[in-house]
């Protein structure tokens, strides 16, 4: 039986980023969300409850979204759960990095809130039955996941909302 997606860990120390988020993600993907407004705080929130996917800011003050992802894969709760990544540097060498340390897709900002539950879908099903360690590179990665290009992006969501 395949796994649903509903519980989202988000980590965004931006309030209006995160409101904007949570409300995309709670109200018209239907998802529950679970706000960190910092990587200790997202840390103590994955030990508390289960969460099946966690969508991180990455640059902020003090501990940061690597940080937080590197300390939850430690748990044995975090070993088998989708991290997306949220950024605005939207670097190659930034997206190798977050990638090779276990990061199963890297979103750049700014992006399109109305796709973002379709993209964070797309992640957990690639992800689902694979090693998290290292992305989904070895399954049907989104091409939007691969790098940083908002072309690529828009072209796949023209193609999916074509076939629709």
């Amino acid at each position: 039986m395949a796994r649903k997606l509903k519980r989202i860990l988000l980590l965004e120390d931006v309030e209006s980023n995160a409101n904007l988020i949570r409300f995309a993600l709670e109200e018209i993907a239907d998802f529950e969300v679970t706000h960190a407004r910092d990587a200790a705080d997202a840390i103590e929130s994955f030990k508390a409850a289960a969460f099946d996917l966690c969508l991180f800011d990455h640059l902020m003050p003090g501990m940061t979204g690597l940080d937080a992802m590197l300390a939850i894969r430690d748990t044995p709760s975090g070993r088998d759960v989708p991290v997306v990544f949220l950024t605005a540097r939207s670097d190659i060498c930034n997206w190798k990095k977050l990638k090779a340390s276990g990061a199963q897709a890297v979103i750049a900002k700014p992006f399109d809130i109305m796709l973002l539950g379709s993209m964070l879908l797309d992640v957990f099903h690639a992800c689902d039955g694979c090693e998290t360690r290292g992305g989904v590179e070895n399954v049907s990665t989104p091409s939007w996941a691969e790098a940083p290009s908002r072309s690529a992006l828009a072209r796949r969501m023209i193609r999916e909302s074509q076939r629709v």
